[in-house]
């Protein structure tokens, strides 16, 4: 039987990123954002999260695209368990807008898109029946992060 992923996808600004469901803690509206001075535009600040101060970024900034306007009411934050093994770094969180969805993800139902990516934190585009996603690359997003934190 061929093995099945289960993935949230998050709706990022026109672009859909594709990720394992265990990789998301919690998807929260975005109340108080923590302001950070002399970062770069796409880290946000902090968020406040069942006391953990969780780094908020904008995904499409990173990549250099148009963030989308935080008063429009429909933004949230997708808080996403680290990977790595910082235990100071246990969660980041990214703007995401609307409601995410989830899909069961099979091998042979992915082609891999030859579309070039721009991104830092995009590991691959693929498309599926339903449409075409970004799969983030999560050790790369949370190691661009953690740079910018340190400094």
């Amino acid at each position: 039987m061929p093995e099945e992923i289960k993935c949230i996808v998050l709706k990022i600004n026109g672009d859909e990123l594709l990720m394992p469901n265990a990789s998301v803690a919690e998807i929260v509206p975005i109340k108080n954002i923590i302001n950070v001075a002399n970062k770069p535009g796409w880290m946000l600040g902090y968020l406040d999260w069942r006391g953990h101060s969780v780094p908020l970024i904008s995904f499409e900034a990173m990549g250099n695209v148009r963030m989308p306007s935080l008063a429009t009411g429909n933004v949230k934050a997708a808080i996403l368990f680290s990977i790595g093994e910082d235990s100071n770094f246990p969660y980041l969180s990214i703007l995401m807008q609307g409601t995410p969805s989830v899909v069961n993800v099979k091998e042979e139902d992915v082609i891999l898109n030859k579309e070039a990516i721009t991104h830092p934190a995009i590991g691959d585009k693929v498309i599926m029946a339903d449409g075409a996603y970004s799969i983030v690359n999560l050790e790369e997003l949370e190691l661009i992060v953690k740079k910018v934190m340190m400094h």
